[in-house]
């Protein structure tokens, strides 16, 4: 029987003790909730489920300085199970993008709120490249998915800050509040997610910050949706709010699952330093290259080619293959050629 990895009770704990506080924070809006105050006539049930999700969080948050994954592991970019979730995050982002943007630009909501709901509409736009590329784009070290992904995180942020400003609900409405933690741990996830195409990973907040997002966002999305279904009208800012909360916790969590298969980076310091010197060598060589072909390509006068060509030599460097140690450069006498 496989061992199990340190990373697997925190799935364990997710999963088990997750679905406990989704099911008792459901009952709770379906037994209870008042829709006139925005809050919960009966607090049992809710108080219950809000006490378990404080628990996870500080648990995942033990992964900071319990966990396994340290930063010289590699990501592996040939796992395709967060394909679909991030498919649906794109369509919802599209859906939310449209719907801010029609709401901006009405007199419908004015100030601040109407500024944030127009800049969540553009930065949710932008946040669109970030999963097209991560489905797309399959090499580890780029600094356009870098860039979306550093979008996603401004949409997040900017999002739960118009969740704040939104008056259609209470400030301290607990539904709302919920919504505000899921966004910004989100957004925390993203950051993470962000430094993973500079190659500058950090694995253990990546994976504590995942697994805090996706309790949250699915602690949020679901227990909303099944709501919906029930009574025809959502305890979210909207349903599009909702089905993005969702297709996020997905997404999520098969990134941080992915992290159970990361490869350690066995390159020591003098392979890292010989692969930079050869690359250093490459480039001067091009460059070499490139000098003499301008060179030939230069229209002077044929009497100027012939007196310069008699005293200009120039370097090219040789690996003699007898001996695997590079000889010292050979100079052409271009008067030769001709």
């Amino acid at each position: 029987m496989k061992k199990l990895q340190r990373i697997d009770l925190y799935f364990i704990s997710l999963i088990s003790a997750g679905l406990a506080s989704i099911i008792l924070r459901t009952h709770a809006l379906l037994t209870s909730f008042n829709s006139e105050s925005m809050h919960f006539d009966d607090k049992t049930a809710i108080f219950f489920a809000n006490g378990i999700v404080i628990y996870l969080i500080i648990v995942f948050m033990s992964y900071l300085f319990l966990g396994e994954k340290e930063n010289d592991f590699i990501a592996r970019n040939d796992n395709a199970a967060s394909f679909i979730p991030a498919g649906i995050v794109c369509t919802a982002l599209l859906f939310m993008g449209v719907s801010n943007l029609c709401f901006g630009f009405n007199n419908f909501y004015t100030g601040i709120l109407r500024t944030l709901i127009i800049v969540s509409a553009v930065l949710a736009f932008l946040s669109v490249g970030s999963f097209f590329l991560s489905i797309f784009l399959e090499k580890k070290e780029n600094g356009f998915k870098a860039m979306f992904s550093l979008s996603t995180v401004f949409f997040l942020a900017v999002y739960a800050a118009m969740l704040f400003f939104n008056k259609s609900q209470p400030t301290n409405a607990p539904n709302k509040l919920v919504d505000q933690m899921a966004y910004v741990s989100a957004a925390l996830f993203f950051l993470f997610e962000s430094r993973i195409p500079l190659g500058r990973a950090k694995w253990r907040p990546y994976v504590a910050f995942g697994l805090i997002a996706t309790l949250l966002t699915a602690y949020s999305a679901i227990p909303s949706l099944i709501f919906f279904a029930f009574n025809g009208y959502t305890v979210s800012d909207s349903l599009i709010e909702s089905v993005l909360s969702l297709a996020l916790s997905f997404f999520i969590f098969f990134k941080v699952l992915q992290t159970k298969w990361l490869t350690k980076n066995t390159e020591s310091f003098a392979t890292k330093s010989i692969v930079m010197m050869a690359r250093m060598r490459e480039d001067e060589l091009e460059n070499q290259r490139k000098l003499a072909h301008a060179h030939d390509n230069n229209n002077y006068d044929e009497k100027d080619d012939t007196e310069d060509a008699s005293n200009y030599t120039f370097d090219i460097p040789y690996v003699d293959s007898s001996s695997d140690t590079t000889s010292e450069d050979a100079s052409i006498d271009l008067s030769q050629s001709e």
